[in-house]
């Protein structure tokens, strides 16, 4: 990959969430297998198709249950509360 190019909206997202991930590791014990978790976040329809990329590598799925900005994540619950910290930003 040539480093001259800027990352995509799925890879930003990917590297945020790694990032959060690793640091969450640092200060946690590691969260419980098989322990699952839904959030709300708030995401505009021009985004969500990035979103709904990169959320599908990490066994996330990404539901919009009404019209609006508001759509749910639900997978794994350490990277759903990462989700949820980075769009609360």
């Amino acid at each position: 990959m040539d480093a001259a190019f800027p990352l995509s909206p799925s890879e930003q997202l990917d590297a945020m969430l790694h990032g959060w991930l690793e640091r969450a590791a640092a200060l946690r014990p590691p969260a419980l297998p098989g322990v699952r978790a839904t959030s709300p976040i708030a995401v505009s329809d021009r985004d969500l198709p990035d979103v709904e990329r990169a959320c599908a590598d990490w066994d996330v799925t990404v539901r919009r249950p009404a019209r609006g900005s508001i759509a749910l994540v639900e997978g794994p619950a350490r990277v759903v509360e990462g989700l949820a910290a980075i769009f609360r930003r």
